[in-house]
């Protein structure tokens, strides 16, 4: 009797059981896969990298703009006489999807008035005129615009209305859009009342919305499908009642049927099949491949830092950091113990996901890797490893001249004369095989570094002079292109039609250094910022004082070579960087005056050992 209860309340409880679990373990169908989700993180990703960047663009534009000069003249007139001076005083063309207003609004708060729109007829925002930064939907693209105000060059007009300028500039919201279609999702992008719809939601779907951190109010909204299926409901209640009716069954057969040991040969039965656990802590009998094993830290995309192991480099240290990328020293290994140091620069990994900003990382050293000079930082190689856009350079064990100079001032130190012009000397030589590098073909790259400065020169512990960072050169072929009136580099540096965004050749190049040569002869730091000088004029520019004025043992003749190479007009600068160069031989020659690489090198020494100092690495190849 007792056995028999006990194999029918055994049979009832795996029946109802098996009932039972098959209705709780039944999963809805329908909701958002992991793909998907993926797919949408993606694209909001890389719609926040893209907002960014074009946030940063036009902000930097419009408080370049509102500081030139001709345009603080154009707010002082009306609209007639704005729309005269374009393609005269107003040389600048707009970038691609960009698009410029100038205005004027009456004093004290009166209603926004626009003098010039460039080009004509382009996508005004209705933010125009009002001071800050918005954006708006517009279609397949976002609209963003930065207005900033402009103080009129007219006095008297200055006292009736102020002036502004808008810029705004197009982000074409398709690709983000496609990513979200390809992976089968439908939904909307919403901004400030606006919606751009995607694909077709289906009907009773719900949404999932995910915000843009860059731009507050915006965000993406997908379409969630409806929850189909489930727990079947009847099966469960069948089979939570058959199970119930056998756990009844099964205690009765227990109650008449128990063994010395006190157990039920049921329970003996389960206890002697039980599930046993492997010597790893998993349950027998599941395969291997379902546990995941993790065999180190990951080398891409995890943090990286000393023995970190790309391609076949291993890290040894950071040694810099700028806006675009970090620089670290590494070891390249090869064969039979083979090892060389190296410098690598690896693009931040947030703007590894703006082809934009890819395109202008990778340019560097396209257009550095074609300039094989002993003067110019040598490019090895350039890729992709893993996630990681990276640049490998080689090493310079030395220091920036910026440091030295800034050691040298802080100590009332002169740069020896004949180390100064030879480390000049030898900047010109760099930037003049820059300026000739050619295609393999033979046609000229036209390549102009546009950031010439002291802190972009290195100098080794064995007296080599090198230029370095070509982050933001323009070229006459090359994949990111820097376009008219696009203002990049060192605004105290920079010469005048550079500043106001015309375009540049060789004699920017010679300007800035040329500004170099001043810091360097002189031990003064100078700021030629057009945008802060402009009260002066341009009449006795650049407004310094003549260099043997400030350090006694210069040659006299300097003074006119200094000066002219950082005259306002181009035209009155040297030809290009050789021609320069061949000036300051020619003073050296005249004084008897020589420098070898040891000359340096014994500069470089005193100075770092003044300090109590060694010299390190000069990590400043970083855009």
């Amino acid at each position: 009797m007792a056995r028999g209860v006990l194999v029918a309340g055994a049979a009832l409880l795996l029946l109802g059981g098996g009932a039972l679990g098959y209705a709780l373990t039944r999963k809805a169908q329908g909701g958002m896969t992991q793909e998907a989700t993926a797919a949408m993180g993606s694209a909001v990703s890389s719609l926040d990298g893209d907002i960014k960047a074009a946030r940063a663009s036009v902000d930097q534009r419009a408080a370049t703009l509102a500081e030139v000069s001709v345009l603080r003249a154009a707010v002082s007139t009306d609209e007639a006489t704005a729309a005269d001076m374009v393609g005269r005083e107003i040389t600048f063309k707009p970038q691609p999807g960009e698009v410029i207003e100038l205005g004027q609004t009456t004093r004290p708060a009166g209603t926004p008035k626009s003098l010039l729109v460039i080009p004509q007829g382009g996508m005004r925002s209705s933010k125009s005129g009002i001071i800050g930064g918005s954006a708006e939907l517009q279609g397949d693209q976002l609209l963003i615009t930065q207005t900033v105000e402009v103080v009129p060059a007219d006095v008297e007009a200055a006292k009736e209305v102020n002036g502004f300028v808008t810029v705004s500039h197009l982000l074409d919201l398709k690709p983000a859009i496609e990513r979200l279609t390809a992976a089968g999702l439908s939904g909307s992008f919403e901004l400030g009342g606006k919606t751009r719809a995607i694909g077709t939601p289906p009907e009773g779907a719900l949404t999932q919305a995910m915000p843009i951190p860059s731009q507050p109010g915006a965000q993406l909204v997908a379409a969630v499908p409806p929850m189909k299926g489930g727990m079947p409901v009847p099966i469960a209640a069948a089979g939570g009642g058959a199970a119930g009716l056998g756990l009844i069954l099964l205690l009765i057969g227990m109650m008449g049927g128990k063994d010395k040991t006190g157990l039920t040969q049921a329970a003996m039965q389960a206890q002697r099949g039980g599930t046993q656990l492997g010597a790893g802590g998993t349950a027998a009998g599941v395969p291997a491949s379902a546990v995941d094993v993790i065999s180190g830290p990951a080398l891409s995309g995890g943090p990286i830092g000393p023995g970190t192991v790309l391609g076949k480099w291993e890290i040894v240290r950071r040694i810099g950091s700028g806006g675009m990328a970090d620089v670290y020293l590494a070891q390249a290994r090869g064969e039979a113990g083979f090892q060389k140091l190296v410098a690598i620069k690896i693009m931040h990994g947030h703007l590894a996901r703006n082809q934009h900003a890819v395109d202008h990382f990778l340019d560097e050293a396209r257009l550095a890797a074609r300039v094989v000079h002993p003067n110019v930082v040598a490019i090895q190689d350039l890729g992709k490893i893993g996630d990681d856009y990276v640049i490998v350079m080689d090493y310079v064990e030395g220091v920036d001249l910026e440091r030295l100079l800034a050691n040298a001032r802080n100590s009332n130190r002169q740069v020896p004369l004949n180390v100064a012009l030879g480390v000049l000397c030898r900047i010109c030589d760099g930037l003049n095989a820059a300026h000739k590098a050619t295609e393999p073909d033979g046609r000229p790259l036209g390549i102009i570094h546009r950031d010439v400065k002291s802190a972009n020169v290195l100098v080794s512990k064995q007296g080599g002079v090198k230029v370095v960072d070509f982050g933001i050169a323009k070229a006459s072929k090359q994949v990111h292109l820097t376009v008219a009136g696009e203002t990049k580099g060192t605004p105290s540096m920079m010469a005048p039609e550079q500043r106001v965004g015309e375009q540049v050749d060789v004699r920017a190049d010679v300007y800035s250094t040329g500004a170099v040569a001043y810091e360097v002869l002189t031990g003064h730091a100078v700021n030629l910022d057009l945008a802060a000088l402009a009260h002066l004029g341009v009449e006795n520019w650049p407004h310094l004082p003549p260099p043997s004025s400030l350090r006694s043992d210069l040659p006299p003749e300097l003074d006119a070579i200094i000066l002219t190479s950082m005259a306002f007009e181009r035209e009155r600068r040297p030809a290009d960087c050789a021609a320069f160069e061949a000036t300051l031989e020619a003073v050296m020659k005249n004084n008897n005056l020589t420098a070898s690489d040891k000359d340096i090198a014994r500069w470089v020494d005193a100075e770092m050992r003044a300090l109590g100092d060694t010299p390190g690495t000069a990590a400043t190849a970083m855009s």
